[in-house]
């Protein structure tokens, strides 16, 4: 099966969140901003922003 371009890029990003302790990430975002968030789980700030997204619809 092909995948394209576009298919590669959604598959490494959610892969890459997959890594990330939701519960630490909750806590701190309570407290933390975008870019504090990013630094201390490896993140892009486009990411956390994603991230942030995601909990909120669940």
């Amino acid at each position: 099966m092909r995948s394209g371009h576009q298919q590669e890029r959604f598959t490494n990003s959610n892969a890459r969140l997959l890594g990330v302790n939701l519960h630490r990430f909750t806590e701190i975002e309570q407290q933390a901003d975008n870019y504090e968030i990013a630094t201390e789980f490896g993140l892009s700030l486009k990411e956390v922003k994603s991230l942030k997204k995601r909990i909120e619809r669940n």
